[in-house]
Order: C-alpha cells, then sequence, then structure tokens
C-alpha cells in the first residue's frame, strides 16, 4: 500500500517543475568572428535575454576596456509601429565606471528622445575575454515590452562602429 506521504514528494516536484517553467526568460545568442575589429571592440559573443522584468544584453569581447569600449544595442520591438529603443554604454567619470542610457525614436521620426527611467544599469569585465553587460527593466519600455530583434554593434568614444553582430538577434519575452 502507498501511504499518502509519499505522494507528497512527486506532487511537489512537479508543482516546482512547472512553476520554475514560467520563470525562464527568452534567451537567444549569436557568436562572431574573432579578429574582425580591434581587441577592445571585438564582439565574440552576444546574449540577450528578454525576461519578465528585465532585459539584459551581455556581449563578450575579446579585451573589454571600460575607457574604450562602448556597446550600441538598438531594440526594435515586434509590434507594428511602435518605436525604435537604443541603449548604450557611457563612461561616467574617471576610472572603470560605467553607466548607460536609453532613448527612443518614434517610427518614422529622426530625433531621438531620452526615456527617464530608473533602473538602468551596465558592467564591464574588463580584460581578455571581458564581458559588457547592460540590464534595462521591462518598465522602461511601457506597453513596448515584449518580442525585440536587436543589433548589437560596439563604437569608438567619436562614435565610430567598430565591429556589429553578423545578423539580428530576435528574441521573445520569456
Amino acid at each position: 500500500m502507498i501511504k499518502p506521504r509519499h505522494l507528497l514528494v512527486p506532487a511537489a516536484t512537479a508543482a516546482l517543475v512547472l512553476t520554475a517553467a514560467g520563470a525562464f526568460a527568452g534567451q537567444e545568442s549569436a557568436k562572431d568572428a574573432a579578429g574582425d575589429a580591434p581587441s577592445t571592440a571585438d564582439i565574440t559573443r552576444v546574449t540577450v535575454t528578454n525576461g519578465d522584468k528585465t532585459f539584459t544584453v551581455r556581449v563578450k569581447l575579446h579585451k573589454a576596456s571600460a575607457e574604450r569600449t562602448h556597446v550600441v544595442a538598438t531594440l526594435a520591438p515586434a509590434t507594428e509601429g511602435a518605436p525604435t529603443y537604443v541603449v548604450r554604454t557611457v563612461e561616467t567619470g574617471q576610472g572603470k565606471k560605467v553607466g548607460a542610457t536609453l532613448e527612443t525614436t518614434a517610427a518614422g521620426a529622426t530625433e531621438a528622445t531620452a526615456v527617464d527611467c530608473a533602473g538602468i544599469k551596465a558592467a564591464v569585465s574588463s580584460g581578455r575575454n571581458g564581458q559588457v553587460h547592460v540590464r534595462v527593466p521591462q518598465s522602461c519600455f511601457g506597453d513596448d515590452a515584449g518580442d525585440f530583434t536587436v543589433d548589437v554593434v560596439t563604437v569608438t568614444g567619436a562614435g565610430d562602429v567598430s565591429d556589429e553582430t553578423d545578423d539580428p538577434i530576435e528574441v521573445e519575452q520569456g
């Protein structure tokens, strides 16, 4: 005879699996050829995570540097007619501090508008195979939160493109 308490373990395990499955974010990655840009701007891999609460872009670089490495990600929502968003890393002062900004451009417009939203963060782990990490709360996108197509580039301090991913990354919100 199976005792009732033995039935609780499989039921609890199944409930945890179902709950955890709903918590996973949409995530897509893309590799980029190494050596096609200066080492401090050479993208080798991009991972985009589109969760319920945050949108994250991680860019692995051949040799990341907070002073010389700037990442720009252009986000196009799947909603037709929605504005395009641009998140970029920026220097915040002397040393290795880095921040991020978010701008939006309405469909058909030529001027970008800064999005005032708390919680946008960026970080750089410097050195060989370093990484630039940018996190944007989904609330910053308002009604446009959802699925995105993402293009990622690295730029010089003067704004010139150094490297870019070969193809856009499409990521569903998970």
